[in-house]
């Protein structure tokens, strides 16, 4: 218990603010919304920009093979953002450019997922020095796959916005 403390009382200051802030998106996202559906699709392309960069930097180092990982892990989360979205009724306003979402406690548990996996990523880079090719690929599998899934969730958003009904 007193290294998870050293652990959580080491990281900056800014770190608590962004989890403050993220958990207060979760906890709205628990509600029905209506968000700008260029807002829908702006955060996963950030979302992937974010995970290309990251493999970007493992790339330089010469693990190559991370490269079909990432694009694999990336697509299977996407279907399964598709998958958990598929069946919800989402309203739209094309004059306003904005679209409803019901309320579920599933953004909430991506952003803590998210957080703890990026919280634990950084500090076991952090305290090692030596860093082996598994950490790069398990890294990189969970950080595609959450990006994937986003990005799944705001592509099924985006084509319910853009139909006819």
């Amino acid at each position: 218990m007193e290294n998870l403390w050293k652990i959580v009382s080491g990281a900056p200051w800014w770190v608590y603010v962004l989890f403050a802030y993220l958990v207060s998106i979760g906890i709205k996202s628990t509600k029905p919304r209506t968000v700008p559906v260029k807002r829908v699709v702006l955060l996963p392309l950030l979302f992937v920009a974010w995970s290309f960069y990251n493999l970007y930097t493992r790339l330089v180092l010469g693990y190559t093979s991370l490269f079909p990982l990432w694009v694999v892990f990336l697509a299977i989360g996407a279907y399964f953002g598709i998958m958990e979205v598929r069946d919800w009724k989402i309203s739209k306003d094309r004059h306003k450019g904005e679209i409803t979402i019901p309320g579920n406690y599933s953004m909430l548990i991506l952003i803590l997922l998210i957080f703890v996996l990026k919280f634990f990523w950084g500090y076991f880079y952090a305290t090692h020095t030596t860093i082996s090719y598994w950490a790069y690929f398990w890294d990189i599998l969970t950080s595609s796959l959450v990006t994937g899934f986003f990005v799944g969730r705001a592509w099924f958003f985006f084509k319910r916005y853009q139909g006819k009904n």
